[in-house]
This record gives C-alpha cells, sequence and structure tokens, in this order.
C-alpha cells in the first residue's frame, strides 16, 4: 500500500462530510483489513472520528455533537445515498407524520422547563417552516418527498430540510426577475408579497424571522446556493459553502 494512502483517505473524508468504511474502501480500492489500518491510525492522530455502532458507521472530521447534528441536516438534502435518508425516527414522508411528530415536540419542549410562551412559538415556527416544504412542492417532488424533521433539546437544536424545489424556483413563479439564490431569500425573509399561491413562503418566513429576532434565537436557512442567519438581532444574506437544492433549517434555542 503506498504511503500516501491514510492522506487520500482523509481526503475523501474531508468532501464527504462524512461516510461509510464501504464507501471509503470502494474508493480506496484495497481490502477492507487495509484501509481499517489506515482509519485507525487516523483516528489515532485525532484527524478523524467514527460515530454509530455497526453496522451503521461513519466517519467524518473532528466536531462537536452540535456540529455533527447540522452536517446530518445538510448531507440529508445533498446526500441522495445518505445512510439517513430514510431513517423513520427523522423522516416524515407526508404531512399527517410530520404534523404527527410537531405534536410530540410540543410536550417534549414543554417538559424540558422551557418557556410554555416560546415553545408554543417554536412549534409554529417548526410548523411553518416544514408545511412550507409540503406546499410548495406538492406533485413536483425531484425526487425523496417529505421532511427531514429532527429535535434535539440537549444540544437545543431544531433542524428541518426538504429535497424540494427550493425558494428561487417557488418565488420565481411570481417575481421572475429574481436574479439567484441569495436574492430569492433576502426575499422571502424581508419582503412583503401579496396575491395568490405560492408566494405564501415568502410572506411566511417573515414570521419565522420576527420569532426568532424576538426571541433571540439563532436561525440558519439554506436554499440552492443561498444562505439567511439570523442572530444576536441581525439579519445576513450570503453564499453557501454547498448547494442545497431543497431547503434547510438550523434553529437554536
Amino acid at each position: 500500500m503506498r504511503t500516501n494512502t491514510a492522506e487520500k483517505i482523509y481526503k475523501f473524508i474531508q468532501e464527504q462530510g462524512q461516510t461509510t468504511p464501504k464507501k471509503i474502501i470502494d474508493f480506496i480500492g484495497f481490502s477492507a483489513p487495509a484501509v481499517f489500518r489506515q482509519l485507525k491510525k487516523l483516528q489515532e492522530r485525532e484527524l478523524i472520528q467514527k460515530s454509530g455502532v455497526p453496522p451503521r458507521v461513519l466517519y467524518h472530521l473532528p466536531m462537536t455533537p452540535k456540529e455533527r447534528l447540522i452536517q446530518e441536516t445538510i448531507l440529508w438534502v445533498i446526500n441522495i445515498q445518505a445512510e439517513i435518508i430514510n431513517n423513520k425516527d427523522f423522516y416524515c414522508p407526508t404531512r399527517d407524520v410530520f404534523q404527527f411528530r410537531t405534536e410530540r415536540i410540543l410536550k417534549a419542549l414543554l417538559d424540558s422547563g422551557l418557556d410554555e410562551s416560546l415553545s408554543y412559538l417554536l412549534v409554529a415556527v417548526i410548523g411553518e417552516i416544514g408545511n412550507n416544504s409540503y406546499d410548495h412542492n406538492l406533485g413536483n417532488w425531484p425526487d425523496i418527498p417529505g421532511v427531514f424533521f429532527k429535535v434535539d433539546l440537549p444540544e437545543r437544536l431544531i433542524m428541518l430540510a426538504d429535497r424540494g424545489q427550493g425558494v428561487l424556483t417557488t418565488l420565481k413563479k411570481i417575481r421572475p426577475n429574481i436574479a439567484d439564490d441569495t436574492e430569492a431569500l433576502r426575499t422571502a425573509f424581508t419582503e412583503i408579497i401579496s396575491g395568490r399561491s405560492p408566494e405564501h413562503r415568502g410572506n411566511g418566513l417573515k414570521f419565522v424571522r420576527r420569532v426568532i429576532e424576538e426571541n433571540k434565537l439563532t436561525l440558519t436557512f439554506y436554499s440552492g446556493q443561498g444562505k439567511c442567519l439570523i442572530e444576536n438581532g441581525g439579519i445576513k444574506f450570503l453564499k453557501a459553502e454547498k448547494n442545497v437544492k431543497g431547503t434547510a433549517a438550523i434553529i437554536e434555542f
């Protein structure tokens, strides 16, 4: 085995975000024992980490639990072969499944000791974001229908994502001159859009923004190559690090 095999494995994991042993073996082309020796060395040098238990093991760069949860959400959107794509604990293929889980989350938030008013507001925000996914992709899902929905109370994270058409496609139906994903997010979060469906997504996200700002929460919202960041009472529109073809929302509360 050539001495740069470990470096190739490290770069592959870095590019993938997180990946399985099988994918690493297929990429490198060596036997499983040889690859696992290199993986062990990389772990000993603290260059990579391993998560999960067989048969669902993932290798990734070192990250905090919060960072790993956020990456899991993004990978669900961008990676058609993501291992969590059909995980029944997080995947809501239909609206009724999503609504049932949303109702359960309200009880979990209240039981955790979170302020009652904030708990109800968070559930309203969850409903707004999640229902938008179903409303604006009905009959037009590019591949996997439904919503990724996960709440981690210890890390105080709410994560929602869909593999739909994205905000730009939705708003272009009534604002055909919108240039790109960043402008679409700016429109959705800052401009009042009147008229008929499907612009409800835009007006709904202004409600989401108001709740986030008034309660000093943090929202990172991705769509396409656009990114909206609301934190410390301010809002920014940036170019995303990855192309999220649908949408992904990370709420820190």
